[in-house]
């Protein structure tokens, strides 16, 4: 930080016992401590405060936990160009059979989606947040629970309403 090392303070240090004397040292040293106390004390009361106000802690650990290069626009736009990259190369890229559902949903994935399907509904939103993947209810297998969701109904017992 600033370019300080422990050497360069050490520099420091003597030059104000030179300038300050020998007499005048200990009062300015206490001065110092003083003013850093007070600092510290004005952040906590700031940092309770804000707390308060926001109404979530602001403990440094849960800050620094948080993996913040995630939302750098440069990083979601290099994997974008990645990813549409990679599906340009396909053989099947840009057909609809080429749709399918991610292999990464698993069970309790897919049932958790379900539950927040409307009847009705036409598509579905799976994928990240950075990178959503918009899939339409009939390209999903019919025993999908998320299209049973949207049709109201089991179409597994109903083949007659796949479109072929």
């Amino acid at each position: 930080m600033f370019g300080l090392t422990f050497e360069k303070l050490l520099l420091l240090a003597i030059i104000a016992g030179v300038i300050l004397g020998p007499h005048n040292l200990p009062i300015y040293a206490q001065k110092l401590a003083e003013t850093v106390r007070a600092l510290r004390a004005f952040i906590d009361m700031t940092r309770t405060t804000a707390e308060k106000e926001m109404g979530i802690p602001l403990q440094r650990a849960d800050w620094q936990s948080l993996n913040l290069r995630q939302y750098d626009p440069r990083l979601i736009v290099r994997e974008a160009l990645d990813e549409a990259d990679s599906t340009a190369t396909s053989p099947e890229a840009g057909t609809e059979s080429s749709r399918e559902v991610e292999p990464a949903e698993t069970g309790d994935d897919l049932a958790e989606q379900a539950s927040r399907v409307r009847p009705g509904q036409k598509f579905i939103t799976t994928g990240s947040a950075a990178h959503p993947v918009r899939l339409p209810i009939d390209s999903l297998p019919l025993d999908d629970p998320r299209r049973i969701a949207a049709c109201g109904t089991t179409l597994v017992d109903e083949p007659e309403h796949v479109e072929v």
